[in-house]
């Protein structure tokens, strides 16, 4: 049975994705397409734009299973990420997983896979992520090399590593990524826009130009509720930091030795979350890891949380269509977690919590209790 793994965010949920769902199933031939997709908190140290029930309505539409890639995976670097949803795809008992990348040669990419594990143990690459210069540019720096610094190479390369380091028996392969820059925050003159386009164009206002790079529906029903953006975090985030001692802050994960003074300096003259970053970013600090570095602190992970990540054998279904459901009926010695209780809380806290702080700033009202999974014909 071929069983094809898609590992996501879409945040927005939009065109391109649709392409990359679509390209991957004709390139497998799958018999199920299972989707991995993070929560309410995404691996840019972003909170999602919309909530992860909206989003798995729309991709069902698409694929047969999704799945919600655990929190503390979702939140954390290139390696933590790739280790916590190879591995939820491996509990799901995927034979192929089929990323997007910059580069689009799946071979490139497995040779350059080799040379991030030589780099992962020199020396010189540890110092430089104590230094607080983000994954991907330390491995570009080191290698010398254009396909270990794009986003989206970087998250593939750290899919194969994980799909070698966890010795799943799942093949591996790429779709090139078209469209604009994964980075561009202007909508595209092309037929693919990026989510971060997307994300800026819907955050102001501007639905109708939005409309032609994703699902008018889903647009709707996002524009019914609140669209999310960091800036609604601000406040919760500046009381956290005012309140947190030193060694409190020390203790959380991804925290630079030193940047925890600098953070308690400058968010007391901060009035907004762009202007806190921009006053705390330096080229040793990039946007990204200070953003992901911002939920770490809102959220309370600590370093002391992410010793292991793929220690679980339980999976958190957001939804599903009959042959999804009935491919979970197969599974053995896994966990399966449709409807959340007080029974299994304790397996999914993290995701109850995000979601409890995600409407928090929303105003949202599903939650993890009272939206049972989706079934879909």
């Amino acid at each position: 049975m071929k069983i094809l793994a898609l590992i996501t965010e879409y945040n927005p949920f939009h065109n391109g994705h649709i392409y990359h769902i679509k390209k991957a199933q004709e390139k497998i031939e799958p018999d199920l397409t299972v989707v991995i997709m993070s929560g309410n908190f995404t691996q840019r140290g972003e909170i999602a734009i919309t909530d992860k029930f909206t989003r798995t309505r729309e991709v069902l539409k698409h694929v047969d299973l999704v799945i919600e890639l655990p929190f503390l995976n979702a939140v954390s670097y290139a390696d933590d990420f790739a280790l916590g949803a190879v591995h939820t795809a491996h509990l799901v008992g995927a034979s192929h997983l089929v990323f997007g990348s910059e580069d689009g040669q799946i071979d490139n990419l497995k040779q350059a896979a080799k040379k991030a594990q030589e780099l992962n143990k020199n020396d010189d690459f540890k110092t430089l992520l104590k230094e607080g210069m983000s994954y991907p540019r330390a491995l570009a720096h080191l290698a010398d090399s254009n396909l270990l610094g794009s986003p989206n190479n970087t998250l593939g390369i750290a899919y194969i590593n994980a799909v070698e380091k966890l010795g799943a028996n799942i093949s591996v392969d790429t779709i090139q990524r078209i469209g604009n820059n994964y980075n561009d925050k202007t909508l595209s003159s092309l037929n693919f826009s990026s989510a971060t386009s997307l994300r800026n164009s819907l955050l102001n206002g501007n639905y109708e130009e939005a409309k032609a790079f994703m699902p008018a529906s889903l647009i709707e029903e996002m524009v019914s509720k609140h669209l999310a953006s960091n800036e609604d975090l601000f406040i919760s985030l500046k009381i956290k930091i005012l309140t947190m001692s030193i060694s409190e802050l020390r203790s959380i994960y991804m925290m630079t030795e030193g940047l925890e003074y600098r953070l308690k300096e400058k968010i007391k003259e901060a009035t907004s979350f762009d202007e806190f970053l921009s006053k705390v970013k330096t080229k040793r600090y990039t946007w990204t890891r200070l953003s992901r570095l911002m939920i770490s602190i809102l959220m309370n992970v600590k370093n002391s949380d992410m010793t292991d990540l793929t220690d679980h054998n339980s999976l958190r279904i957001l939804g599903m269509n009959k042959v999804g459901q009935a491919h979970l009926k197969t599974l053995n010695d896994v966990h399966i977690i449709t409807n959340v209780n007080k029974k299994n809380r304790h397996l999914v806290s993290r995701e109850v919590t995000s979601t409890a702080v995600y409407n928090t700033v929303t105003q949202g009202q599903q939650n993890d209790f009272n939206t049972p999974v989706i079934i879909v014909p």
